[in-house]
Parts: structure tokens; C-alpha cells; sequence
């Protein structure tokens, strides 16, 4: 309980409001990887109903292993024309209630207990206590599946091997072979 007191209290220092924006959600895709992961995807594709492969690219950096195999780890949302694809006209995101974790602790993350604070127009304005709280609970279970997810790719990583000459995707389901 003290952990979570101690992130709220930190939280409540900075301040944070958000300004709904949108800036968060701009940017070249590269620069603003929205990374996501299978549990993630998939609500995404349930609040949406499109294909995994209209919503997600995998991770834009690339590892280059020997005889011409090359891998990366992850996906990410999509970004065309230096938005994210789900960012409305109006600036709101039309996938809200399915947002992935990132978007929804933005401009916060936990690196261990250490509160990693982003470029935003929205820190240092007034947060309640209670904001704060629900904060620091999305931040905790963000850093737990996201602890999960790096544990699951590292078995997945470890099993497989990559075949000669072809470019996959590793996450917590499998090996992923792309294309292109």
C-alpha cells in the first residue's frame, strides 16, 4: 500500500490534467510508437471489428541476425499522416474505452518505482487525489502486463528460430513471420 501511496503523492506534486489535445497521438510514426500487446490488440479489434493487420505494424527497428534473418519485437498502432489512426477529426480518440495502456498513463510510466514523466501541455495543472489514485492504478497494472508481456516474449524468443532469410515479429504468441 505504501508503493501506491508514495506514486499517488508524486503524482499529485506534478500535477496533470490532461488537455485533451491530441498531441500525444501526433507524430512521426517512429517517434511516437504506440507499442501494444496481443491482450491489447485484441480489444482493440473487438471495440473495432477491423483486422489485426488494419490496426497494428510490427515495431519499426529492426534486429539484423545472420543469412539475412531480421526480427523486431512487438507491434504498434498504426499512424498514417502523422496521426494515430484512431484520432478523430475532432481530436478525440474513437477507441477510448479500448485504449492501450500507454495511452491511458500518458505522460506517465514506471521505470521500477521511478515516475517517467513525457513532453505534454497537461503536466503541472491541478489533479485531485482520487485522479491521481486511478492514475497510479493504471501506471501499476501497466507496468505489471507489461512485465508479463516481456517475460512471455523472452520464452517465445528463446524457442524459436528465426528461418533463413526472412523478417518476424516476436511477441507473447509466437513468432510472426512479415512480409515486405
Amino acid at each position: 500500500m505504501h508503493r501506491i501511496e508514495a506514486i499517488s503523492r508524486e503524482i499529485r506534486k506534478i500535477g496533470f490534467q490532461c488537455q485533451q489535445c491530441g498531441a500525444c497521438c501526433r507524430g512521426e510514426e517512429k517517434a511516437s510508437c504506440v507499442i501494444v500487446s496481443p491482450p491489447e490488440i485484441d480489444r482493440i479489434i473487438e471495440a473495432t471489428g477491423l483486422e489485426r493487420s488494419k490496426i497494428v505494424v510490427p515495431y519499426p527497428e529492426y534486429i539484423e541476425s545472420d543469412e539475412g534473418r531480421r526480427f523486431t519485437f512487438e507491434w504498434c498502432l498504426k499512424n498514417e499522416d502523422g496521426k494515430c489512426i484512431f484520432l478523430a477529426e475532432d481530436g478525440r480518440c474513437t477507441i477510448y474505452s479500448a485504449r492501450p495502456w500507454i495511452c491511458r498513463t500518458y505522460p506517465f510510466a514506471l521505470d521500477g518505482d521511478s515516475i517517467i514523466i513525457s513532453e505534454c501541455p497537461g503536466v503541472g495543472e491541478a489533479i485531485t487525489p482520487e485522479e491521481a489514485d486511478a492514475l497510479t492504478a493504471c501506471l501499476l497494472k501497466r507496468q505489471e502486463a507489461e512485465e508479463e508481456e516481456e517475460i512471455a516474449v523472452e520464452e517465445v524468443f528463446s524457442s524459436h528460430t528465426i528461418p533463413m532469410g526472412k523478417t518476424v515479429v516476436f511477441d507473447s504468441r509466437g513468432m510472426w513471420s512479415i512480409h515486405g
